[in-house]
């Protein structure tokens, strides 16, 4: 059985059909937070545009101390992304075990109780691609 990827029709450069995709940020490291940023802006763009893509940026363990002090450029291209349709998502456990408060997420990103289990269920309901930056 060829993969839903696979079986995609191009048009124009993009997708007829809507691609499932999250991305996984557990580690602090800026440097793979703007891999996953950039993974992102350039997969919406190869799709065609946001209809193409039902997106979703998951953050747990120690990746969420990324949105503590979250660089100017990064909070511009977060929030560009959200605006984009991208589902930005941090793990209340960590954001507890890391002392943080929700206040101090970038504006718009919501929360979820586990991390762990937002990832297997877009993974096993929504049929997202699993990708880590």
């Amino acid at each position: 059985m060829k993969s839903m990827f696979l079986k995609q029709q191009c048009k124009q450069g993009g997708f007829m059909a809507v691609l499932n995709v999250v991305l996984h940020m557990d580690d602090p490291d800026d440097r793979r937070l703007g891999i996953g940023l950039t993974n992102l802006e350039n997969l919406i763009r190869a799709a065609g545009g946001p209809a193409h893509v039902n997106a979703h940026f998951v953050v747990n363990g120690p990746g969420v101390l990324l949105f503590r002090e979250l660089a100017a450029d990064f909070a511009e291209r977060l929030f560009g992304l959200a605006e984009a349709g991208v589902h930005f998502v941090a793990c209340q456990n960590a954001l507890r075990a890391k002392g943080m408060d929700v206040s101090e997420l970038p504006l718009g990103m919501k929360t979820v109780p586990a991390g762990i289990l937002e990832l297997v269920r877009l993974q096993q309901e929504e049929g997202c691609a699993y990708i880590k930056p």
